[in-house]
């Protein structure tokens, strides 16, 4: 989903992008868009053991750090050591590749995963800044994976000429998504089901919360941080609010597309931690961005698209 979005946005004004995927979860058709664009190199390779994709970096590039095994909280417990071990290994090799070429900039997605879990506690008080991060506590194995990477990071690149830049992205949304198996992410699994079944079961009692952020969004945080010159590392990238679980699953079913009437909860499900956002300025002081995509219209957007995919693919019930 990100990595696609990029790359499109990126390609569309000009620049010169070389996407490189092992197509684990993508799909080729993601980026059809671009796949015969002059200024486009696809190259399929698995980052976690290859390093052939980096044949031609130089010291005038930038290189985008999208990669990481990420689903949703049932998948994530259930698979904590599988996400942890293959994020251990995609970053660690994806380090010593590129250390070896020096590239201007490393832009690194995070997560806010990372922070520590007692700081996640309600979806009203608990704002988080990019000072938060450490004494680390992370809630799971896979924000454990995500800061760990951080870290080898700075140690990797701290006498090199590279900057490394690390966005830490609350929950992100959009698509091309994953919607219909176990590593689908809260709202389009939400979509999906209420697309499909006349109630829409939630996991939990609905009064957790998230800070979503539509992928577009992420999209321009990153091309903001293409261009900036400062001094700081480290961006929090997400609004500066809580949408409970409740509140997302109300939008969807008030959409017209969905079969949905009505929204059942089950509070024998994981709800992971209980709300989280950004209450931090520094992206919007240093960095020049702000989200923009309205929660709803985002989430109607991605209705329609998961609507159309699911008709594309035989799967409309």
């Amino acid at each position: 989903m990100i990595g696609s979005n990029i790359s499109i946005a990126l390609v569309n004004i000009g620049i010169e992008v070389i996407g490189v995927d092992n197509l684990e979860r993508g799909e080729k058709k993601n980026i059809q868009l671009i796949l015969d664009a002059n200024n486009f190199t696809f190259r399929y390779s698995d980052i976690s053991s290859d390093s052939s994709w980096a044949c031609d970096m130089n010291k005038e590039d930038i290189v985008i750090h999208t990669a990481d095994v990420v689903a949703g909280i049932g998948y994530v417990f259930e698979n904590e050591w599988r996400v942890f071990k293959r994020n251990i290994q995609i970053n660690s090799f994806f380090a010593e590749t590129t250390l070896s070429y020096s590239p201007e900039k490393i832009i690194y997605l995070g997560t806010a995963c990372s922070y520590p879990e007692h700081l996640q506690r309600s979806v009203s008080d608990s704002g988080l800044v990019e000072n938060d991060k450490f004494p680390a506590s992370p809630e799971s194995g896979y924000g454990w994976s995500k800061l760990i990477g951080e870290i080898e990071f700075k140690l990797a690149y701290k006498n090199s000429r590279t900057k490394l830049i690390t966005l830490d992205l609350h929950n992100v949304y959009g698509w091309p998504c994953i919607y219909s198996d176990s590593t689908s992410q809260v709202i389009p699994a939400l979509i999906y089901k209420a697309l499909t079944n006349e109630e829409l079961s939630v996991w939990g009692d609905g009064k957790q919360g998230r800070a979503f952020v539509e992928v577009n969004d992420v999209v321009e945080a990153v091309k903001d941080a293409i261009n900036y010159k400062g001094e700081r590392d480290n961006f929090m990238i997400g609004p500066k609010f809580c949408s409970t679980i409740s509140e997302i699953a109300n939008i969807i079913i008030n959409n017209p597309l969905t079969k949905s009437s009505r929204v059942i909860f089950d509070t024998s499900k994981p709800v992971g931690d209980v709300g989280r956002f950004s209450k931090s300025i520094i992206s919007e002081d240093d960095l020049t961005w702000a989200p923009e995509v309205n929660i709803s219209e985002g989430i109607h957007s991605l209705i329609s698209e998961i609507k159309n995919d699911m008709e594309t693919r035989g799967q409309n019930n």
